[in-house]
């Protein structure tokens, strides 16, 4: 669970990144967050199911129970994910009391708390809410684990590949369906099945990596890593357009397209010993931001954009902002988060992470005794 693969965290650092920048400013066009947060479900998917896998594993030698290990992954997501994820909500909820949110912020509450943000903004609101709209993506990954990890850990590990292909098939349909009756873009965008799709294709492309052979032989070289980039960047500048597909056929085939080929970049990654590539993905500056990228998610909504206060407005007047004044507010929102995730990081998740780790370590250790003896 704690092994480190070279060059992910810098790929979270620029899947983060992307989905900065497109919040902060290309808002109105392009698909840059909507790859970003695809690069985060391909790696959760990759990850997540190898871990559940080598749980799995040691339940059919006998060496653990269901229990056991349902109790073990739950509880280390638990303390990953909800002590600053939490934080943010009662501090939003305590800015509410006061009068200071928005309207939209009471309504949606309780859906943030109980990790329903998708269902919020696609069935209640029906429109993206600004600031809280990219909680979103973090409800999708919650109830993927609550469904997924249950799933896996009560079956055979030889299964799990054909788990994850039959969730794969059934997001595919899904998201066929989904366009041919016509449903909202937005709900199509947030859907549950139309995501996890991908988190299990992440899951597939670890499994086949494991097995070694032609996939991982296929995978391996710095021209396939850098041939994936360049039709994922292609597409990404595509996808836009493709909300106005009206043939649910096509619609489904370059999505599908699409996540196969931001699986297997991360694959790609995953199996590559290309130092050009690793020296790029493992700069300090980089793998530093993607060590603290879930912070930098969770807060960059938050963050104010300055270009769009009353007195910077006033300042410029009919003239509009000038592209330099709305670069310097971009800079300025990073600059904000970044320093947030990392106190965040430094005084909350780097802590809590440190006493989980001991405490795993605890019971290896006596797990290990037990069975010398």
């Amino acid at each position: 669970m704690n092994e480190r693969i070279r060059g992910f965290d810098g790929l979270r650092a620029l899947a983060v990144l992307l989905v900065f920048i497109h919040h902060k400013a290309f808002a109105q066009s392009g698909g840059l967050g909507h790859l970003g947060v695809w690069i985060f479900f391909a790696l959760s998917g990759f990850l997540i199911t190898n871990i559940l896998t080598t749980q799995r594993r040691a339940i059919d030698a006998d060496a653990s129970t269901f229990s056991a290990e349902l109790k073990r992954f739950l509880y280390r997501r638990t303390l990953r994910i909800f002590p600053i994820y939490y934080l943010l909500l009662i501090t939003l909820a305590l800015i509410m009391t006061a009068g200071f949110a928005g309207p939209e912020l009471a309504g949606g509450m309780p859906f943030h708390f109980a990790y329903l943000s998708n269902f919020w903004i696609a069935d209640v609101l029906h429109y993206w809410p600004g600031r809280y709209s990219h909680l979103w993506s973090l409800s999708i990954e919650e109830q993927f684990y609550l469904v997924f990890a249950p799933l896996l850990l009560a079956v055979n590990a030889k299964w799990h590949m054909r788990i994850c292909g039959a969730l794969f098939v059934t997001g595919i349909v899904a998201l066929a369906w989904m366009k041919a009756v016509d449903e909202s873009a937005i709900a199509i965008y947030t859907h549950p099945l139309t995501n996890f799709w991908l988190l299990a294709l992440g899951g597939i492309g670890g499994a086949l990596l494991r097995r070694g052979g032609a996939f991982k032989r296929c995978m391996k070289p710095l021209p396939v890593a850098l041939a994936l980039a360049a039709g994922i960047a292609m597409l990404c500048s595509r996808e836009p357009g493709w909300e106005n597909i009206a043939d649910p056929m096509r619609f489904t085939i370059l999505y599908t397209i699409y996540g196969v080929c931001i699986a297997a970049l991360v694959c790609s990654i995953a199996c590559s010993d290309s130092r050009p590539l690793m020296r790029v993905l493992e700069w300090p500056p980089l793998a530093a931001l993607g060590k603290i990228s879930y912070g930098f998610y969770l807060y960059h909504g938050f963050i104010p954009d300055l270009a769009k206060s009353g007195k910077v407005i006033a300042m410029f007047g009919a003239s509009g902002i000038p592209w330099w004044a709305h670069g310097l507010s971009v800079i300025a929102s990073f600059l904000l988060t970044l320093t947030l995730a990392k106190l965040s990081w430094r005084f909350i998740e780097e802590p809590i992470l440190r006493l989980k780790n001991r405490r795993f370590a605890r019971n290896a250790e006596a797990g290990r005794s037990a069975l010398s003896r």
